[in-house]
């Protein structure tokens, strides 16, 4: 998700002047995180409880995913360059500086209690490290499966305890307030839950729905096949005699119909897991995904126990689940890490994961877009990760960090499809960080891909992908040959382009054309584009590999 796309939604917030949202590197994680500078004067400390009071409030209306993590008050004003723009390297900076002064100072007289013991126990810290103004995710790692752990010690402990509540806690000192506010045994109804109840669906006749469900399952048919022709490998691996959970890369409102469509028969019933706010609103609209499509919505405010429950159902029906463990379209088109609800249902309802991996969606049709720009799809299948193999690997963990590995897992067989490869669980789980670098993986590749007789001189270019060694690449061709290798050329290239990894990987990968606005942007540069078109040529990346 895009930082500034939580602050229009967050939008103005009472009692703040003005506040950024950044992504800050804690742990070793990327997590979001919201400086906010509180308005008005006079006393501080009840400006200061006004401006969180709000903050908490307008980011507890905020999808799970999109709500900051790290949340602390500037007294100065935010930094901004000579045009008026937030310097967000350096609301980075401070941002990390605050989170780490609030990780190494302690409480004064603190006390251990049973809370920061199930806190410490589920965030596997010692106990020192928990202090009341501590935040959950942002000081002491905590994840949504972390979350639920933390649920059920806590329920064991003082009774039931409301979830929703529980995942609208910041910090520490939250869950102490929420636990001594509920009375052991009692629940109280989460404030987000109308008292009226849910809205009555609109239910057509079950006839009606099957041939509405068939007719828009030929059209998504004639769509795909017809119009987007996508190049499809690996449909042998389709486990045709069980159902399994098929997990793929999210980068595009493509992606749920590619994934059908590469699935053949098998994925005419294929039911996806979808965000309630999104395609469940109110009237026809919630009206047609309910009765029409093989969608089954899945709140993303809710405690991830529900979301646990609700795919559970589907699974245990026998029913093939599409899930995008990502939990969000990638903004750039990179596969980021799987959350851990697909290793759970996968281990706890013992079902296999297939993973599919998906080309060229993103530069299609990218978050924001309406229609579709290119044709260039590809979908790759590899074969299932049987969950035999995955209880064997993880029998040694504790159920969450069981979860965790097997989403790890899940995504490392994606990032192999995506290279070519597959990932054969019997030869052992590869370790966290064993792959080679993606960049010697990626010129490899560009390197079986030349095709010879396309030039007429030798040619070089230089690319340059970043800062690192390995970032920058000479290749030189000739009428009959290529020569790939890392660094610069000993001289001046014919050619040189500079961009990022994640662009040239999809010219590479998808036969992606950067566009003038990539250009404009500085996204791509280059001092020649005509020797681009002929390095696209002599590489044939007029084709998805």
């Amino acid at each position: 998700m895009y930082p500034d796309d939580v602050e229009r939604r967050l939008g103005r917030v009472a009692h703040v002047a003005e506040l950024a949202v950044v992504g800050v590197a804690i742990r070793g994680v990327e997590r979001l995180g919201c400086l906010a500078v509180p308005e008005g004067e006079g006393d501080r400390a009840a400006r200061n409880d006004l401006a969180r009071a709000a903050l908490r409030a307008a980011i507890d209306e905020l999808p799970a995913p999109q709500r900051p993590s790290i949340v602390h008050l500037f007294e100065a004003p935010l930094p901004r360059n000579p045009t008026r723009k937030v310097v967000r390297g350096e609301v980075r900076a401070i941002l990390s500086r605050l989170a780490s002064a609030a990780a190494t100072v302690a409480d004064a007289g603190a006390e251990s209690s049973p809370v920061r013991a199930a806190v410490a126990a589920a965030a596997r810290v010692e106990l020192g490290a928990v202090v009341s103004h501590a935040t959950l995710d942002g000081d002491l790692g905590f994840d949504s499966l972390m979350r639920t752990e933390l649920l059920e010690a806590l329920e064991a402990r003082f009774g039931a305890v409301d979830p929703q509540r529980l995942q609208s806690c910041l910090t520490v000192g939250d869950v102490e307030d929420l636990v001594r506010a509920v009375p052991s045994g009692v629940r109280v109804p989460s404030p987000s839950v109308a008292t009226s109840g849910p809205p009555v669906p609109l239910v057509v006749p079950e006839p009606v729905q099957q041939a509405g469900k068939a007719l828009i399952g030929g059209l998504q048919d004639l769509f795909y096949g017809q119009v987007m022709k996508p190049r499809v490998v690996g449909r042998a691996n389709v486990p045709f005699n069980r159902n399994v959970i098929v997990v793929a890369n999210h980068g595009s409102h493509l992606d749920m119909g590619l994934v059908r469509h590469a699935l053949g028969e098998y994925g005419e019933d294929l039911v996806s897991l979808a965000a309630q706010d999104y395609f469940f609103g109110s009237g026809a609209r919630r009206a047609f995904f309910e009765n029409l499509t093989h969608l089954v919505p899945v709140d993303r405010k809710a405690s991830l126990r529900q979301a646990i429950r609700q795919a559970g159902e589907v699974i245990a029906r026998g029913k093939t689940v599409l899930i995008f463990p990502e939990g969000t379209r990638s903004p750039a088109g990179e596969i980021q890490e799987f959350k851990p609800l697909v290793g759970h249902l996968a281990l706890a309802h013992g079902v296999d994961i297939l993973p599919v991996f998906l080309g060229g969606t993103h530069a299609a049709m990218p978050k924001g877009a309406l229609v579709p720009t290119r044709r260039d799809l590809l979908a790759r299948i590899g074969p299932p990760l049987c969950v035999a193999d995955l209880r064997r690997i993880t029998a040694q963990m504790t159920p969450a960090d069981a979860a965790r590995e097997v989403a790890r897992l899940a995504r490392e067989a994606v990032l192999a499809l995506r290279d070519g490869a597959v990932l054969d669980l019997g030869k052992g789980a590869p370790a966290a960080g064993e792959r080679a670098n993606p960049l010697v993986e990626l010129f490899a590749e560009l390197q079986t891909k030349f095709r010879a007789g396309e030039v007429e001189r030798p040619l070089s270019y230089y690319v340059s992908l970043g800062n690192d060694d390995l970032a920058k690449w000479t290749v030189r061709v000739d009428p009959t040959g290529c020569d790939v290798r890392p660094g610069k050329p000993d001289g001046q290239a014919d050619c040189v382009l500079k961009t990022s990894p994640e662009i040239f990987t999809k010219i590479v990968r998808e036969s992606y054309v950067p566009s003038p606005a990539d250009f404009v942007s500085g996204l791509v540069k280059s001092n020649d584009v005509a020797l681009l078109l002929t390095f696209q040529k002599v590489f044939q990346l007029d084709q998805p590999s």
